[in-house]
């Protein structure tokens, strides 16, 4: 057992030692794919990846090689995976609907309330770090403008500080929100994208269920359920039915 330990420990120096850090394996794949070299660029990227580092910036290369190697399906995954961690990523979603022109499946979204995408636009102007710094100096007025309502010189200024300290307060309120909100959105595990060329969706959790309809690679389903191998899925436009776990890959 202790010589299994100590050949684990030398193994794992060497690694450290002749790997590549995640900054060379990222100038590499860069450099890469500005010489069209996309399948060198892409092992670079997914090498990255398979570190456990996970950015915007990340996911949207990885989304770009894979578009430049035609792979539709693998390029809307990554760049749905860049707008999860940054929605404010204008890149990413202008790449993001190129791509879709190029899937099958054109599906029409049930419209939402417009006060829901009204927040959703203000909500996704900003990333959740974003939000999270605003929330910090909002704060800092709040309390700034406190003191101004316990020391203030006159009763007007008093008042005001404290209007003030109230307003600034709010929009601490709703900052937090918004970025609570992409967090929580970030870590939900509730969409997903089709991966197989043709999917057949089926009204049962198996294969003896009806045909429903069928779906193409890239589009974008919701999850509802899961029973054993199958995954229940919900469309844009209310549609559902069951396909199989091995023709999703969860964004």
């Amino acid at each position: 057992m202790k010589r299994i330990f100590l050949l684990n420990i030398l193994i794992f120096f060497c690694l450290v030692s002749f790997g590549q850090s995640p900054k060379e394996l990222w100038t590499e794949a860069n450099n890469n794919y500005s010489k069209a070299n996309y399948e060198d660029a892409l092992a670079g990227f997914k090498k990255i990846e398979e570190l456990g580092y996970a950015s915007p910036a990340l996911y949207y290369n990885m989304g770009n090689t894979y578009f430049k190697l035609k792979q539709i399906g693998k390029s809307i995954l990554y760049y749905e995976r860049a707008l999860k961690l940054d929605p404010s990523d204008k890149d990413a979603l202008n790449n993001l609907q190129l791509a879709r022109e190029f899937t099958l499946d054109r599906i029409e979204e049930v419209p939402d309330f417009i006060l829901n995408t009204w927040i959703k636009s203000i909500n996704y102007s900003f990333s959740s770090d974003v939000w999270a710094y605003i929330a910090l100096v909002l704060l800092a007025g709040v309390a700034l403008f406190l003191l101004f309502f316990k020391y203030g010189p006159t009763s007007r200024v008093r008042k005001g500080s404290f209007f003030a300290s109230m307003v600034f307060l709010l929009f601490f309120c709703i900052s937090i929100y918004f970025s609570w909100s992409q967090k929580h959105v970030y870590n939900l595990k509730d969409t997903a994208i089709i991966m197989k060329p043709v999917s057949t969706v089926k009204s049962s959790p198996d294969n003896s269920g009806n045909t429903l309809f069928i779906l193409h690679e890239g589009t974008k389903v919701s999850l509802l359920d899961e029973i054993g191998q199958w995954k229940k899925i919900e469309l844009a436009d209310g549609r559902q039915g069951w396909v199989s776990s091995l023709d999703v890959e969860i964004i």
